[in-house]
Parts: C-alpha cells; structure tokens; sequence
C-alpha cells in the first residue's frame, strides 16, 4: 500500500511538472470518455432499462411479416384473446383501444386521447400509481358494463387538474358522461401516450378487433413462440381471411422495444460503436504522448534500474500515471458527457424512442463511466511502459544519452499513428456519408409545396354522426367553416394521413387486364381542394369536384409515375382500376355504397415523394375521401401567413360555431411536420456523426502535432549537422515531415478501405453509403489538409535549429 502511494505522489509531482503533456492526454482522455459516457446514457435508457413496466422484457406483440419484410401486429377479437391466453408460452394478455375522447368540464372543449384496455390491462402493465388505485380485472370483467372510472396520466392531472392533491373522486366528462377519478399514474407512465385509462366498455361488435400484447413466459424465446403461435394464428385466419396477407406470411414475436424502436435500435448501436472509435482515437493520442514522454525519460529509467528497480515497478509507476490521467480525464469526461446528452436528446427524432424513456447520468452510468476510465487508462499506459521498463540498460542509457533518431517507441508510434489515423478517417466518412444523406433528403423534390400550410387532426367522439353521408357531410362542413376564416386560401381532407408519408399501398388491379398482384400502388383518400392547397400540378385530365367527393363517386385521379407504369403508351384517361384493399378494412370505418365498384381515372397530376427521400416514388392513386371514412381526419390548410400557426385560434372558434363540442389535435404547420417527422432522423445521424467526427480528427490532428514535436527534439542534433553541412530549410522541413507523411497516408488508405468493407452494415442501419467516392474523396483530402496543417508549425522549428548550440548541448 505504501508503494501505490509513492507511485501516485510520484505520479502527481510528475504531471503537475510537465503541465501541456498532462492537459492534453487529460483533455483527449475526456473528450472520449465524456462522449462514450453520453451515448452510453441514451443506450442504456433506450435498451437497458426503457419502461416502469412489470417484466417489461417480456411483453411483446403477436405480428405478421409479407415477402418484403413488412411487418405489423395482428388485431384479435375478445373471444381469439381468451384463446390466446391458453397457450402455453403465453403468460398473459390483454387488449387496448385507442380513441379520441372530448373533455367537456372546462370552458373550451379540449381533445384527449383516451386508452380503453379490458380489465386487466393495467394490473398486466403493473406500475404502481403514484395517487389512488388502478381498475381491475375483477371490477371489469369482458361482457359486464364496467363502472365509469378512469385512471389518468401524470402530465393530464398537471395541466386538467392544476396537479389537484384532492383529485381523487372527482369527475371527469368525457363526450358528456361523467368519470370517477380513482388514480393517477407514474411520470414515466406514457402508455400508448394517452391521457385517460378506462375499462373496455361492454356491448363490443363481438367481431371487433383490437390491439394485443401477450406477456411470454419466463424461459420461453420469442422464436419458440412464435413457433407456438402460428398454429393460432392459422385459425385466426380461417375465421377472418382478409386479415393476413395472401400472398405469404410469416409469424414473429416482436418484444416490446423491439416493435416500437425499429430501425433506430440499430442506429444508436451505430453511433455507440462511433464514439467507440473516438474514445480509441483518444486512447491512441495518450499513448503516442506517453511514448514521447517514455523516450523523454530514458534517462531516468534507466538509473532507476541500474539502481534495482524491478520491471514490475518501473511498470507500476508508469501505469500509475497513465490512470491517474485517464481518471482526471473521466471526471471532466463526466461534465462534458452532461452537455452532450442535452445535445443528443434534443436532436431525437420525435416518436423515435418511447415517451417512457429517461436519459441520465445514473448510477449505472456512472459506474460505466469510471471502469471504462480506469480501463483505458491501463491500456494506453500498458504499452509505453513495456516498452520501457525492459531493463536492458546500456541501449536505454545510450539511446537517453543523445536526442538521436533511433527511438524504441519509433515502431510503436508509428502503428498507433496508422490505427488513429484510419479510425478517423473511418469517423469522417460516416459522418460524410450522413450529412451527405441528409442533404439529399432536404434537397429532395417534394413534389408540393409546404409553405404557408397548417396541419392539424380533428376526432370524432366514438357513436358520433354513426350514418355515412351524415359523417360526410359533416366534415364538409367542417371544411367550409376553416375556408371562412380570414386568412386560409384553401383547406383538405387527407385521410390517410400528412404528405409525404399519406401513402396507403395495396396491389392495384386494371380492368380489362389479367389479375397481377405484383401491381402496388399508393392510395390516398382526398377531397376536392387537395391538390390545390398542395400545389400539385394538373398534367391531364381534371381533379375531383366538391360534389363527386359528397357523394362517393367511383373516380380517381393519379400520378405521373402510376400512369407511365401502367398505361405505356396509352391515354389513361378513362380508364378503370380497382385498389383490393378498400374492401379489407376495419370495421368501424363507414364505407360508400359502391365501395367495389371500380374507380374510374379522370386526371393525371405530377409526382409526389411518397416512399420515403432516398427510394424512387411509387405508383399513386387519389380517390374520395368520402369512400372510406373514420373516426378522425387530417387537414391541410393553405394560409397567406408565413407562420400559419397564428391562425389556429381562429380556425379553432370557426370550428366551434359549427359544433361546440369539437376539438382540434396534432396540430403543426407542414414545415414544423417535415422538420419533426420527414427529416429529423437523417439530420439525428448527421449532426452527431460530424460532432464527433470532429472531435476524432482534432485529437488525431494535436497527436500527429505531438509526434513531429517530439521528433524534432529528438533529432536536434542531426537537424544541427545537417544546417551546418548547407542543408536548406525547405529540405529540412520535407525530412522533418516525411516519416510521418508515410504513417499518415497509410492511415489514410486504411482508413478508406475499413470505409467500404463496412458500407453495408452502416447503411442497412443508417441508409447512408460509405462508398461515395467523392465523399471519400473528401474525407481524405480534409484529414490530409488539417494533419498537414497541424503538423507543419512543430516542423518548422526544425528549420529555425542554431547548428552551433544544437551540437554544443547535445
């Protein structure tokens, strides 16, 4: 014990004596440590402990996958979900139905989402709320009228109730029916992000179908359920056949996070495996100062064993210092690693993790934190001090003697400036191909214009305008009195959703032509004034009317791309298409007459982006948004403001004259949607791939500094010999600069290549291509030009060396 204090006090005297050494590997040291610290605080939020919830690993969802690995979950009847719960993998089960409810106790209607769930649902769910108690399953049995309670949400009991400490056994109205308060929730119970909890009601279409989450057995894989269950969901399938695909299927068992994170499960391993590289980087730069700082004190080693020290404590001591430096590094680490998870968290794509998640420097973290501070600190310290702790006394004391070119860290060095230099150049080109991904995206042609436009979504109280051309009619005239409002140009009904991801695609089937399923197209449902408050252009033909769209008429009007595809070389107009899909829809959708009939093409009109930024447009079809129509619509309104948003209290009390009763949701303009929802994961990956791609080629950048430094010390006396023999001071700078001209470029090449052979696996998470050329190319030029940079102000003290003293003090 007193040993390891000697060593920290010699330790501690050593760096407090050769400041910039110690401050720079202390700032590398922390710039890795801090950014593996904070995406390892989104990780571990994300992935290891995302939910309140009971067994929260093993909740998951029954889904089905097509022939192009699309998946989705399987809606079940009440009577499929007690069938459900027998199965032997299967723990437990219950089902949920999302709605939209109109809160009616205060002075302005206010829409809130409201969670049905059978009775169990929340027992199933186990977290423990934080006031009152939860609905049961034994006070809400399936078939029996469930009394009128409600459990509600933290953030709906702060702003419904003013957080109320006496809000239990008050009463909510809810589309007029009042509501006992019994509970309140959690914080970080968001729930499907409702605001209301209340048991499923009885009377249910027996054939209705709803959401369902199965808790899986202790032991039990989700691949052995999934294999138990396809024998299930054959029968479900035999006693419903629209609901699963036709053309093949496969049965899987998604957990929970699995099912709601995606394809960004495997970006934040990504950016994980990112900052990886960066800590490498840094761990790399301390060890190539360390070497330096070795070769410094040869001259001190090796008295130190001619003396009897043993390659053990040489070893020690030197190890001693390396950590010290790695734990003073983790501790600033710490505070860096605080800003950069504001940062992180606040460039998260909306949706893209669950409302759940908390992402903090908990104890966990911290705990990650300094192993990984300890560990690197042994490991960029274990090198340098084998190397120097051989006792082979007489080449330590001549090489400590003269600052000659022959170093034994040389080979070392320059394997750690080839590993650094490729991991950078690695970073760069992730973070080259991710902004050059985004730019596309942003650049991308949209194909409508979303300036100016406000989006927002109005539901319908469940059992609300029940006849359809009452519904229709109805959000007609929701439609006239949002034009009426001083200010908006133009407002539409997009039922399928918010451009441009309002793309329902389904095999579509041309009359007069042979059956082909493998003809897809998108189909939205529109009104008449859609393509005008897009700005979409009429390329032949004509749009829908007002009256077509009241009445349900079988037309439609589609895009460029479906008419080159399929009608070549002929007229499309009037022609006949039949989307399969139309007729295998939910239930509590109230369909047109003539739903099956075949809709006839009266216009072609220009192509909008509707498979996503990077894929080619699909085939799209626009028919009436009175042939189907739901609980709830969006709407798109063109106003003249620049900030739309100023409008929405006025299309708000317009909306109102016509039902006091109706509330507006989801409400943003178009430009706000595309910023949240279109782009954002691409500019997620984007800005954090180059902010630490930055951070990678600044600490690579003062380690190649650090070694020309280094070197030039060291080969004083030669650089001497040579200025006096007539050398110029260009061809001294040139050889100071060569050696590591050659490690640097092929780091570079490296660099390059590790850049293509894992292409694939970054764009399979990332979508961005590391095989651009021209972004190679430019990642190779930027390193190149910031290491010369860098490189060439330590190099010219070479060429300033006074023969006369060089020669004398060496």
């Amino acid at each position: 014990m007193f040993t390891l204090f000697h060593d920290i006090s010699f330790a501690r005297r050593q760096i407090t004596k050769h400041r910039i050494y110690a401050l720079t590997a202390i700032v590398s040291m922390a710039l890795g440590i801090g950014a593996t610290t904070a995406v390892y605080s989104v990780l571990y939020g994300v992935l290891i402990d995302p939910y309140p919830y009971r067994d929260a690993g093993r909740i998951a969802f029954v889904t089905i996958q097509n022939k192009q690995g699309f998946g989705r979950d399987i809606p079940l009847t009440l009577s499929e979900l007690d069938q459900l719960r027998q199965a032997k993998s299967v723990e437990d089960a219950f089902a949920q139905n999302d709605t939209s409810m109109v809160a009616t106790d205060t002075d302005i209607p206010q829409s809130v989402k409201v969670l049905e769930m059978t009775g169990n649902g929340l027992q199933f769910l186990g977290a423990p709320p934080v006031m009152g108690r939860v609905f049961t399953a034994s006070e809400a049995p399936a078939g029996v009228a469930p009394p009128h309670v409600a459990v509600i949400s933290y953030l709906f009991w702060k702003s419904h109730f003013s957080s109320d400490p006496d809000v239990l056994g008050k009463a909510l109205d809810l589309n007029h029916q009042k509501y006992t308060v019994i509970g309140v929730v959690g914080p970080r119970f968001t729930w499907h992000d409702s605001n209301i909890y209340v048991p499923m009601p009885a009377g249910m279409d027996p054939k209705s179908r709803f959401q369902t989450l199965i808790r899986i057995r202790p032991g039990v894989s989700t691949a052995a359920a999934g294999g138990e269950l396809a024998s299930f969901v054959e029968q479900v399938r035999r006693t419903e056949p629209t609901l699963l695909p036709r053309d093949g299927y496969r049965i899987k068992v998604d957990t929970l996070n699995d099912w709601l994170l995606g394809q960004f499960k495997g970006t934040l391993v990504v950016l994980f495996v990112a900052v990886a590289l960066l800590l490498l980087i840094g761990c790399g730069n301390v060890s190539i100062l360390m070497l330096a700082r070795g070769t410094a004190r040869s001259q001190e080693i090796a008295t130190r064993v001619a003396l009897g020290a043993s390659r053990h404590r040489i070893v020690q001591q030197l190890l001693t210092e390396a950590v010290i430096l790695s734990v003073a590094g983790g501790v600033l680490g710490v505070a860096f690693a605080h800003l950069a998870i504001r940062l992180i968290t606040g460039l998260i794509p909306e949706y893209s993790i669950p409302h759940e998640v908390v992402i903090t420097l908990n104890t966990p973290v911290l705990l990650f934190s300094v192993a990984v501070s300890v560990t690197i600190g042994i490991l960029a310290g274990l090198s340098p001090a084998l190397q120097f702790s051989n006792p082979r006394i007489s080449q330590i004391i001549e090489s400590a003697g003269s600052r000659s070119t022959t170093s034994h860290g040389a080979r070392t060095r320059s394997a750690l400036i080839v590993g650094q230099t490729a991991l950078t150049v690695l970073m760069l080109a992730g973070a080259g191909a991710a902004m050059h991904n985004f730019l596309q995206a942003y650049a991308a042609k949209l194909g409508f214009d979303p300036h100016q436009i406000l989006t927002l979504r109005i539901n319908l109280p469940d059992r609300s305008f029940p006849a359809w051309q009452e519904r229709v009619n109805y959000y007609d005239a929701v439609i006239e009195k949002i034009k009426a409002t001083p200010g908006v140009t133009a407002a539409s009904i997009s039922a399928v959703g918010i451009p441009p991801d309002s793309n329902w695609v389904q095999p579509v089937q041309i009359v007069g032509t042979a059956p082909d399923r493998s003809r897809t197209s998108g189909v939205n449902l529109i009104d008449s004034d859609y393509f005008s408050v897009l700005h979409i252009p009429l390329l032949e033909g004509r749009f829908l009317t007002r009256e077509e769209v009241l009445h349900g008429a079988n037309l439609a009007v589609i895009s460029k791309t479906f008419a080159q595809h399929y009608f070549p070389g002929s007229d499309p107009i009037g022609k006949q298409i039949i989307p399969e899909e139309l007729s295998r829809v939910p239930r509590n959708l109230l369909q047109a007459p003539n739903l099956n009939q075949p809709f006839q093409v009266i216009g072609v009109v220009g192509d909008v982006r509707n498979a996503g930024l990077h894929r080619p447009i699909l085939p799209q079809a626009y028919i009436p948004s009175s042939i189907l129509v739901g609980q709830g619509i969006s709407l798109l309104i063109r106003t003249t403001s620049d900030n739309p948003s100023t409008l929405l209290h006025a299309i708000s009390a317009n909306i109102r004259d016509l039902n006091q009763n109706q509330a507006v949701s989801f409400v943003y303009s178009l430009d706000e949607y595309l910023s949240m929802f279109v782009w954002s994961h691409e500019r997620f990956i984007a800005a954090l791939f180059s902010a630490f791609s930055v951070i990678g080629l600044g600490l690579a950048v003062i380690g190649l500094a650090s070694v020309v430094a280094y070197s030039v010390e060291q080969r004083t006396r030669e650089f001497g010999i040579r200025s006096a023999l007539g050398a110029s001071r260009l061809n001294v700078l040139l050889l100071t600069l060569t050696s590591t001209a050659r490690t640097t470029g092929l780091g570079v090449i490296l660099g390059v290549l590790l850049s293509i052979g894992l292409s694939d696996a970054v764009h399979r998470w990332t979508e961005s291509s590391l095989r651009d050329p021209s972004v190679l190319a430019v990642v190779a030029g930027v390193f190149l030009f910031a290491s010369a940079v860098a490189c060439i102000f330590p190099a010219r003290r070479a060429t300033r060396i006074d023969p006369v003293l060089a020669l004398r003090d060496n």
